[in-house]
């Protein structure tokens, strides 16, 4: 009898028959009282077992006998975790309370405050073993909806991805879009509601009225089933945005800038890809503008022009990073990759004026201003723009700023501050202003207007981390500022 007795439990433990580890309910088993009330109070209606906590009802009922509003729902499971701290999170229309060990104070508890429709964490330390949690819900009107999970906290969570309660998707493309209320997607989100695409175009206002109209952030994710083939993912926004698929972050211009667009192809195969935008608006207008289509089938080269072989080449020594264009002009063009500091490339074409040099990035074919790079062994490149050099009169010199360098940044453009100190941010267009911050040396900012002379400084109206003031460009022959791009 002993030796069956130890087969039985070898079995047992070999087909996965014992106590598992609960991560984010994987195991966790319910029982669910269902209360015709909206107080949990006498015998509960319906009573039933339930996989997770995570229910969408919408303006109807949970079932028969339930009412659609004033209705009430706890919940119990026993679930065994492994030591550690684990978070947990909720989200819920109208109220949620979550209860570990049948302890007095409840980890979480939205019974009396307002945070209908946020998601509320919080963190509770649990020894190995079997460990009772407890929620209740209450629903007070209009739609219902309650989604709780949990993750060991080792694991280091990124946070839930619970549905958008009360949402119809809509045909086609479906996003769950997060808006805070701070340009860092920080805390919980304000605003969690369905979209159709990441793409608005808000103006100098908000998304809402709980989101300030400078300084918020969002995030959409959504998961799309494509044919395979190689696509391409462009966004223009103002300020910054990232685009990851796949947890591969494609597209990385999470900074200060003006209407700039970025460009990144990605080959995926047949099925499903998760897909995340994240962005962020510094001040004045906001908008983002996402586009992505597929633009060949794998195992089919995308074409690109035919390079010229000049002999020249251009190495990048004015910027940090140079936008590649698809025309010779930093107004109303496409911005198709961008380069870096020291890197060369090809020079297969020029401007009349060789103001820009046309060169070859590894198969993309783009314009560059000549101002950022030293170009070698050009004497003999084609003017590829089909431009002319056209006589003009002498230009008059109109006056000048004191000791200033002449002006060189162009309001509308990102700018950075050049190798050395940093330069401060005032009130007004004068040294003797408040000042406001300062931007370190190789900082972002983008350029707002300007320039304006005072103090034989040319003073630059700016906005950088969400400051918005004056800067000057430089003095005595040397530049304090320069553009990015």
């Amino acid at each position: 009898m002993g030796r069956r007795l130890i087969i039985f439990v070898s079995m047992l433990v070999v087909l996965g028959l014992v106590a598992l580890p609960a991560a984010a309910q994987s195991g966790a088993v319910w029982t669910g009282e269902y209360y015709n009330n909206a107080v949990l109070q006498g015998t509960p209606t319906i009573v039933r077992q339930e996989g997770a906590v995570a229910f969408d009802w919408g303006a109807g009922s949970p079932g028969t006998g339930i009412p659609a509003d004033n209705f009430s729902v706890r919940w119990g499971s026993d679930p065994f975790f492994q030591s550690g701290t684990y978070r947990f999170w909720v989200l819920a229309d109208d109220k949620v309370r979550v209860t570990v060990d049948f302890s007095l104070t409840p980890l979480i508890d939205t019974f009396n405050s307002n945070q209908v429709g946020q998601i509320i964490a919080a963190d509770v330390t649990l020894s190995q073993g079997n460990h009772h949690i407890q929620i209740d819900y209450q629903e007070a009107g209009g739609n219902a909806f309650v989604y709780v999970t949990w993750a060991n906290l080792a694991t280091n969570p990124s946070g839930p991805n619970f549905p958008i309660p009360g949402a119809i998707a809509p045909s086609g493309t479906s996003w769950t879009a997060q808006y805070y209320a701070n340009g860092s997607l920080s805390g919980s989100p304000t605003l969690i509601q369905s979209e159709n695409s990441p793409s608005h175009d808000w103006g100098s206002g908000s998304p809402v009225a709980s989101i300030p109209v400078d300084n918020f952030s969002a995030r959409w994710t959504s998961v799309q089933t494509l044919e395979a083939g190689t696509y391409q993912i462009s966004v223009r926004a103002d300020d910054g945005v990232k685009v990851t698929v796949n947890g591969v972050t494609y597209i990385n211009e999470f900074h200060s800038a003006t209407g700039l667009t970025y460009t990144a192809n990605v080959t995926l195969n047949a099925g499903q890809h998760s897909f995340l935008i994240e962005y962020y608006e510094g001040n004045g207008l906001a908008f983002l503008d996402y586009r992505f289509g597929k633009i060949s089938p794998v195992g089919t080269p995308i074409p690109v022009n035919t390079p010229i072989l000049t002999g020249a080449t251009a190495t990048v020594t004015g910027a940090f990073r140079l936008n590649v264009r698809n025309q010779p002009s930093a107004i109303n063009t496409t911005v198709l990759t961008r380069i870096n500091r020291n890197e060369t490339y090809a020079i297969v074409g020029r401007t009349a004026r060789t103001t820009w040099y046309q060169i070859n990035v590894n198969g993309t074919i783009g314009w560059v201003n000549a101002r950022y790079v030293t170009a070698s062994n050009a004497a003999n490149v084609p003017v590829t723009d089909g431009s002319v050099i056209v006589p003009t009169a002498t230009p008059t010199v109109i006056g000048t700023c004191g000791s200033a360098p002449p002006p060189r940044l162009i309001a509308g453009r990102v700018g950075r501050v050049t190798p050395g100190l940093p330069n401060n941010i005032r009130a007004q267009p004068s040294s003797s202003s408040t000042r406001l911050g300062q931007i370190p040396s190789g900082g972002l900012f983008a350029i707002v207007s300007g320039p304006t002379c005072a103090e034989g400084f040319n003073w630059w109206q700016v906005t950088y981390n969400g400051i918005t003031g004056w800067t000057p460009e430089g003095a005595n022959g040397q530049y304090f500022l320069e553009l990015a791009s």
